[in-house]
């Protein structure tokens, strides 16, 4: 397995990073490069939930595989070229205080022909580029959530 992983340090509380990143069908909403996303699943969080994600003419699907509330969200990613067997981004939120310390680790396991072995290499890169763009795409939003929200929500009451 080949994996990359980002991080970033996001200004915001992880209750409020969190609740834009389970807002799962909404990633269009916030991340730039994403065209157009939607649920396909009954579920709308938890382990089995299921959206569909298109950037240009490229659509592929996402099935939740761990949903850890404020912790952990991963995703295998299904519709990638079949030279590669699995695909997953896994984000890992940690509280720093009323910060977020945020992880995006991409895994990518080749198939089993030796040139596989390059190929999920370079897909492993590319998605490194794609999840640091995620990444800022994400604070930002969060960031833009804390800062809309009344003071009264976020626990800072003015006087």
């Amino acid at each position: 397995m080949v994996e990359v992983t980002n991080e970033t340090n996001v200004a915001a509380p992880v209750e409020a990073v969190w609740a834009v990143l389970a807002d799962f069908d909404r990633l269009a909403g916030w991340a730039q490069e994403i065209d157009h996303s939607c649920q396909l699943s009954e579920r709308s969080e938890g382990v089995g939930t299921e959206r569909r994600v298109q950037v240009k003419s490229n659509v592929v699907l996402e099935r939740v595989t761990v949903w850890q509330p404020e912790e952990k969200l991963a995703y295998e990613i299904v519709g990638l070229p079949n030279v590669v067997s699995r695909v997953v981004n896994e984000w890992t939120l940690t509280a720093e205080g009323d910060r977020t310390r945020l992880a995006l680790t991409a895994q990518v396991e080749p198939g089993p022909k030796p040139p596989m072995k390059l190929v999920a290499r370079l897909l492993a890169k590319q998605m490194g580029s794609v999840n640091q763009r995620l990444l800022r795409d994400l604070a930002v939003a969060a960031t833009r959530a804390v800062e809309a929200a009344p003071p009264e929500a976020t626990g800072n009451q003015r006087s």
